[in-house]
């Protein structure tokens, strides 16, 4: 808590007494509630002790875990967190997708693990087509990017590459290397969740998204509540949103429409 400010810091105390205050009265213990939120023990103990501001889907999540009403600590959590107000606000999104953003995806469209996109996009590893969707040759390249949404369905269509911040797991395909898509993105991001397996800078079609699931927390101690629904082998399966490029899941943030209830 260096650094902060000592109104700062107290409010920080506040939020994390009470959260604490309620681990205590469920009788949860620090490994049983690990499990439940998918978070490290030692995370939550500078939580509970105050060090660490958790991000709101971590609050959430845990007054859920600990049958508590998440909106009764949202106050707590605005006075704790100062940095919400302090961040400028997001700009506004451009209508057209980033030059940066689409020679990126263009690239790895035709590169060595991507897909040649001339009439219809061929795949290199299994002759998988890109999505299994025809492009034509007059495609622009806004095209590969953005979103079209289905306004029979309210599903769009978009590309997600997959992204592991572990760098030494970004080019080996190994198990243990591997990421997992699940099939319900409201429960536990656990191996009873599994349905597919996926590795750094697999792309896949993107449908839509939600922003409310199960908290995913990556190797990095980051967190995200987003998932992205995929189509894939046929099925409707789910990639947690912290699996994507922060860049990336931003730029799909705008363009892939929310999954319809």
């Amino acid at each position: 808590m260096s650094g902060q400010r000592p109104e700062d810091a107290a409010a920080a105390r506040r939020l994390g007494e009470a959260l604490r205050g309620l681990q205590r009265r469920s009788g949860s213990t620090l490994r049983a509630l690990e499990t439940q939120v998918r978070i490290s023990d030692s995370s939550l103990s500078r939580y509970f002790r105050g060090e660490t501001v958790p991000p709101w889907p971590v609050v959430r999540d845990l007054c859920r875990a600990l049958g508590a009403d998440p909106s009764v600590y949202r106050a707590l959590w605005e006075a704790a967190d100062r940095r919400r107000s302090e961040e400028p606000a997001p700009a506004a999104p451009s209508p057209k997708p980033s030059l940066t953003w689409r020679r990126r995806l263009r690239k790895h469209l035709s590169g060595p693990w991507g897909f040649a996109a001339a009439g219809t996009a061929i795949g290199l590893a299994a002759g998988l087509t890109l999505f299994g969707l025809q492009h034509s040759p007059a495609a622009t390249p806004a095209q590969d990017v953005t979103a079209a949404k289905d306004a029979k369905t309210g599903y769009g269509d978009a590309g997600v590459l997959v992204h592991n911040v572990e760098e030494k797991c970004q080019k080996p395909r190994t198990h243990e290397c591997a990421l997992h898509l699940a099939w319900d993105p409201y429960r536990p991001y656990t191996t009873a969740n599994s349905a597919d397996r996926v590795w750094h800078q697999d792309l896949l079609h993107a449908r839509c998204r939600i922003a409310d699931g199960v908290t995913v927390t990556d190797e990095e101690e980051k967190h995200s509540s987003i998932w992205i629904q995929v189509a894939r082998k046929g099925q409707h399966l789910w990639l947690p949103g912290i699996r994507v490029d922060p860049d990336r899941l931003l730029q799909l943030s705008t363009v892939l429409p929310r999954c319809p209830t």
